[in-house]
């Protein structure tokens, strides 16, 4: 993985254990200007994470952005069924 920044790319993407550790840094009194700095993350990266961290690595993980719900309107299984028959 490179370490340089594109054009179109703000910060570097940060891994699980850069997360920990800068939430653990601010945690521990530093500024966020300072903790963004070091880490290269963004301050809403770091306000979000620190919300979310419960003392544990897995509370920092990624979540799926994926909804739980079907789509009111999404095909059923059935009707997708009868229009490839029809086809």
């Amino acid at each position: 993985m490179s370490t340089s920044i594109t054009k179109t790319q703000r910060y570097l993407p940060h891994t699980l254990e850069t997360r920990f550790h800068a939430i653990k840094t601010y945690r521990l009194g530093y500024s966020v200007n300072f903790v963004i700095r070091r880490y290269k993350i963004s301050k809403a990266s770091l306000m979000c994470g620190n919300r979310r961290f419960d003392g544990s690595r897995e509370s920092l993980m990624d979540r799926s952005h994926r909804t739980k719900n079907p789509h009111p309107t999404a095909h059923t299984e059935e009707k997708t069924w009868i229009q490839n028959f029809i086809r």
